[in-house]
């Protein structure tokens, strides 16, 4: 499959905005194995930037935000730049998110997740996670994903912040092929993370 082959292989359950997000990623790609820091522009994601994050992984145990999106940070409560994306989740599930976000760079290939994100009211806010990966500029391995959570607009309303337990764990994690094939993981069968060498 070539790079410009991969749009017509999204999962169809992707939503129109998360289309947009790959589609967008894919012009900064063009016809390279990834785009570069340099190439990410906020301004070509128009409205979606205010939903995306950029993950930096330095190493198993810290992989930091950059670059969060405001709706993000009205969401959460409190503003995610420059903390470990890692302490999102609990610390039982820390080195198998950290085996995933770090085979998903790479591979390289694409992620779609799902949550199930809850106010204090009990509401739910249903919200598609995808991500994609590039390159540091100049660097030979890709270390950066950026992510889009579509959905968060939808409670433009809601000034109150989430429940801390919803984001601890997604659902329904699935890689999404960008032209190099997924790695050999099943995201849903959580195993004892392998050292990363």
């Amino acid at each position: 499959m070539g790079s410009e082959d991969f749009l017509h292989t999204l999962p169809s359950p992707l939503s129109q905005q998360a289309r947009q997000f790959f589609a967008i990623w894919q012009s900064w790609r063009g016809a390279r194995r990834l785009p570069q820091r340099s190439d990410l522009s906020l301004g070509d994601l128009g409205a979606l930037a205010d939903s995306c994050l950029l993950l930096n992984i330095r190493s198993a145990t810290d992989i930091r935000m950059e670059s969060v999106g405001r709706t993000i940070t009205e969401k959460m409560g409190f503003d995610l730049t420059g903390l470990n994306y890692l302490d999102l989740t609990s610390k039982e599930n820390r080195g198998w998110r950290a085996t995933l976000t770090i085979a998903q760079a790479a591979q390289p290939c694409g992620v779609l997740i799902y949550y199930w994100l809850r106010f204090p009211d009990g509401a739910v806010l249903p919200v598609e996670f995808t991500g994609a990966p590039l390159y540091e500029d100049g660097a030979a391995e890709p270390n950066l994903i950026l992510c889009c959570a579509t959905g968060l607009a939808d409670t433009a309303g809601r000034k109150q912040p989430l429940d801390p337990d919803s984001y601890v764990e997604g659902d329904g994690m699935r890689f999404i092929d960008i032209g190099y094939g997924v790695p050999p993981l099943v995201p849903a069968e959580r195993q004892e993370p392998r050292p990363v060498q």
